[in-house]
């Protein structure tokens, strides 16, 4: 409801930035946590400064961190997460995990929290070995989703896809964590995850046109200029994972619920139309020859328990062609 207080994590980010943007407008404060002061995030929400308060955590796996940070909170949303940047399982796990289980044990002591909501990923609904034959992604599947943290997650026929194997782990090690604290704890607030699949759109924290190569639209953009077919062809518009965020507050979203953010699923022909149709002179190598990976998903339960009504991939593919073309 309007004025109630969301502590939120990640604000820095293209999702947490668009999805801090949806509850200021939504009429909610925000106490917004971070690493570092951002004066970009500042100047980005400036409009709703009557709004905003920021409060400084250096450490997110601290489990003393968070303590008087979440005085008077009605809501938490933790979407800080690391990237899939790098080959080191330091820098991946420890924060994913502990940074996601301190919070949840912080707002365990405070009895003004209600519901604490989660930004997962489609990759913990997506079992290590990969999707068994036949499988379709969605939320109540009894797939093996365990995972050794010690275990070797290179790829030898592919050394540049280590990074992203160490992202998915990250996830669902955290996801893992996040509901074995709910089974143990039993904590007071409701608790909510969101799996968004790879998120695209116009992302208001970026700055430059080479920005796009540290998140997810990076994927869509290589794929569109560069034709290159390992790029996925399952996407969600930031909007519609924004919109998610506000709506899993909502009193009738129960504790446990999980939900999977997917959009209307596309073919190459249909981007290469897209492109051709919008960005003629954009230099894009894509054909209908470019393959791109499919992912079989089942969204039914977002649908009809939040309502959404997903955005199109065109709107996808012109709001990131919009925000990189403009930066050239």
């Amino acid at each position: 409801m309007p004025n109630e207080l969301i502590f939120i994590t990640g604000a820095t980010g293209f999702i947490g930035s668009a999805t801090a943007v949806e509850a200021l407008k939504a009429g909610y404060r925000l106490r917004i946590c971070l690493r570092k002061p951002s004066e970009q995030l500042e100047t980005l929400l400036s409009e709703y400064s009557d709004q905003l308060e920021f409060v400084i955590v250096p450490d997110l796996t601290d489990e003393t961190a968070f303590d008087d940070k979440l005085n008077g909170v009605d809501y938490v949303l933790h979407l800080a997460s690391p990237l899939p940047l790098g080959t080191d399982k330091q820098a991946y796990f420890p924060p994913a995990v502990k940074g996601t289980t301190a919070l949840l044990k912080a707002a365990a002591k405070l009895p003004t929290i209600k519901k604490v909501v989660i930004t997962s990923s489609i990759a913990t609904l997506i079992p290590m070995s990969g999707i068994p034959a036949g499988g379709v992604i969605k939320e109540d599947n009894d797939w093996d989703f365990s995972i050794d943290e010690n275990g070797d997650f290179e790829d030898p026929q592919n050394p540049g896809a280590t990074a992203m194997r160490l992202y998915m782990a990250s996830k669902l090690l955290a996801d893992n964590a996040t509901w074995e604290f709910r089974a143990t704890s039993k904590p007071q607030y409701a608790l909510v995850t969101l799996h968004p699949a790879f998120v695209y759109g116009h992302n208001l924290v970026q700055s430059s046109a080479d920005g796009v190569k540290t998140g997810s639209n990076g994927g869509l953009w290589d794929l569109i200029m560069k034709g290159d077919g390992t790029k996925n062809l399952v996407g969600v518009h930031i909007q519609d994972v924004a919109e998610a965020h506000i709506k899993a507050l909502d009193p009738k979203i129960v504790d446990g619920s999980k939900y999977l953010l997917a959009g209307p699923k596309t073919t190459t022909p249909e981007i290469v139309r897209i492109v051709r149709r919008h960005y003629p002179d954009s230099g894009a190598l894509i054909s209908e020859d470019t393959e791109g990976v499919p992912l079989p998903v089942d969204t039914t339960k977002a649908e009809t328990e939040l309502g959404i009504q997903w955005r199109s991939f065109e709107a996808m593919v012109r709001d990131l062609m919009d925000q990189q073309l403009g930066f050239i």
